[in-house]
């Protein structure tokens, strides 16, 4: 597993983005290491909780996908981005991609089916979701929140 972290204190002089980059191997054991390093980056960034959970169920799909669709051994990448409007997180495999990319909202599955939940979780989890695929080529999912305002605690 690699690991980049562009630190945000040299980057905020600059008014840019801090950004998580994370390679993994298409593993599922991975999976907490990949969320554990995602909390640690958005806590030093005070991402809200609610917004944090959302996000990283989100990314949980995304990964867990990546591992059982690609039919890759190649590294599955994560990068994590925070800016002051918005956190973004983009997982990519190097698999088989999809043939066709699901557009506009995707329905739930029926109660009874035990497949099709990942790609309509994953929109209900974020403000915003996009996926690019390339037949043959790979699978790229970009799932972001909102940074919202911190309630205050007290008058």
């Amino acid at each position: 597993m690699a690991t980049q972290f562009n630190h945000p204190k040299k980057r905020a002089a600059l008014g840019d983005t801090s950004t998580l980059h994370l390679r993994v191997p298409p593993d599922p054991r991975y999976a907490r290491t990949v969320r554990d390093a995602i909390v640690g980056f958005a806590g030093i960034h005070q991402i809200r909780d609610e917004d944090l959970e959302s996000l990283l169920f989100a990314v949980g799909e995304a990964l867990a996908n990546a591992i059982e669709h690609a039919a890759s051994r190649d590294d599955i990448e994560v990068l994590c981005e925070v800016d002051r409007d918005r956190i973004v997180a983009t997982v990519i495999d190097r698999g088989k991609g999809y043939r066709q990319v699901p557009t506009g909202i995707v329905p739930l599955p029926g109660d009874l089916s035990e497949r099709g939940r990942g790609i309509p979780i994953m929109q209900r989890c974020t403000d915003f979701f996009d996926v690019l695929s390339l037949p043959d080529r790979g699978t790229a999912v970009r799932l972001g929140r909102f940074r919202r305002p911190a309630e205050n605690s007290g008058p």
